[in-house]
C-alpha cells in the first residue's frame, strides 16, 4: 500500500500464507524464509516482463526492517544465479532513532550484501534525518533526496529521440564504476541565477559564468553525499551533468573532470553530460565507488558498535 508510484500490475505481494502479506516484525529469519520460498514467483514475474534490454538489476531495500534486510540478499543471490547481468543493491541504513534491533539487522544485511552484490550503494538515514521533524516527515524528505538523481543516471546514454551529449555517459560507464561500497551525491542549480546551496562560502569561482561555475562546483567536495566517506579512499568515480544543451560545454565538462580528479586522487574517473532540452536547471550527480568500510564512518561505527554490544 505504500508504493504510491509503482503501478499495481508491477507489484508482487509475498508472504500471504505465512504473514498474511504483512511485514515480519523485524525478524530476519522469518523474512529470509518468506522471500526464499517465494523467489520463484519473483523470478517468473521479472521474466514475464522481458529482460533482453536490461543492462543491470538494482535491488532497493531498507536494511533495518526484517523483510528488506533479509530479503534483499536472497533476491540478489537469486538474480545472480539466473542472469549474467550485474546485480547491485541500494541499502538504506537506519538512523540511531530507529533502535538497536534495526541497526543489528542492518549490520547483518550489509555483511551479506557486500559479499553477494556487484556493488552496494549506501544511504544513511542518520545523516539525512531532519532535526526537529517527526521521523515520518523526515522520511518524505529523505526519499526525495535519495531518488532524485536516479532518473538522470538510469536514462543517461539513451539517445532514442534525444540529443547526444558532448561526452556520453551510458550503462557501460556506470557498470565499470559501480563496485563495492558506494555513495552518491547530487545538487541542482537554475541557470538563470546563481543558486548553489551546496557551496559553504563564496570564492573567486563565483566570478565565472553560471553554467561553467555550476559544472565545476557540482563535483566539489562540499556536495552532500548519501553517506559520509573519505574521498581520497575512492577507487572509482563518475560524474554526470544533466541540463539544457546550450549550457553543457566541453570545457565545463573537462574542468569538472579535472576538479573531481583532484578530489579523489588516483581514482579512475569517468563522466559526461546528458542534454535535456526545455529544462532550466543543471543537475550534477556523483557516484563514488570502491570505498573501504574503514573509510565510511557511519558504516564502520554501525558494524563495530553492534558487534561490541552483542558481545556485552
Amino acid at each position: 500500500m505504500g508504493l504510491k508510484v509503482i503501478p499495481k500490475k508491477n507489484r508482487i505481494l509475498v508472504g500471504q500464507t505465512v504473514t498474511k502479506g504483512h511485514g515480519v516484525g523485524l525478524d530476519r529469519e522469518l523474512g529470509k524464509k518468506v522471500i526464499s520460498e517465494e523467489f520463484g514467483k519473483i523470478k517468473r514475474t521479472i521474466g514475464s516482463m522481458g529482460t533482453y534490454h536490461i543492462d543491470a538489476f538494482l535491488v532497493i531495500a531498507g536494511l533495518g526492517g526484517g523483510t528488506g534486510s533479509s530479503g534483499a540478499p536472497v533476491v540478489v543471490e537469486g538474480l545472480k544465479s539466473v542472469y549474467s547481468e550485474p546485480v547491485y543493491a541500494l541499502g538504506i541504513l537506519p538512523s540511531d532513532d530507529e533502535g538497536m534491533l534495526m541497526k543489528a539487522n542492518a549490520k547483518e544485511s550489509v555483511q551479506e550484501l557486500s559479499e553477494l552484490a556487484d556493488g552496494l550503494i549506501l544511504f544513511d538515514n542518520n545523516l539525512w534525518r531532519v532535526e526537529g521533524l517527526p521521523l515520518k516527515e523526515s522520511y518524505n524528505i529523505m526519499n526525495h533526496e535519495l531518488v532524485k538523481p536516479f532518473p538522470y543516471l538510469l536514462e543517461a546514454g539513451e539517445t532514442v529521440g534525444r540529443m547526444v551529449g558532448v561526452k556520453v555517459v551510458d550503462a557501460s560507464d556506470i557498470i565499470k564504476t559501480l563496485t563495492g561500497y558506494t555513495v552518491m551525491g547530487w545538487s541542482e542549480v537554475k541557470v538563470q541565477r546563481r543558486l548553489f546551496s551546496f557551496l559553504r562560502k563564496r570564492t573567486s569561482i563565483d566570478q565565472l559564468s553560471p553554467a561553467t561555475m555550476c559544472q565545476m562546483s557540482l563535483v566539489d567536495a562540499s556536495i552532500r553525499l548519501t553517506a559520509e566517506c573519505e574521498l581520497r579512499s575512492v577507487k572509482k568515480a563518475l560524474f554526470l551533468l544533466a541540463g539544457p544543451p546550450s549550457e553543457l560545454s566541453r570545457e565545463g565538462i573537462e574542468r569538472a573532470r579535472s576538479w573531481l580528479q583532484q578530489i579523489v586522487g588516483d581514482a579512475e574517473v569517468r563522466g559526461g553530460d546528458f542534454p535535456i532540452p526545455g529544462t532550466n536547471k543543471i543537475t550534477g550527480i556523483l557516484l563514488l565507488s570502491g570505498i573501504d568500510l574503514e573509510n565510511i564512518p557511519r558504516l564502520k561505527k554501525l558494524m563495530g558498535k553492534t558487534t561490541s554490544e552483542e558481545k556485552a
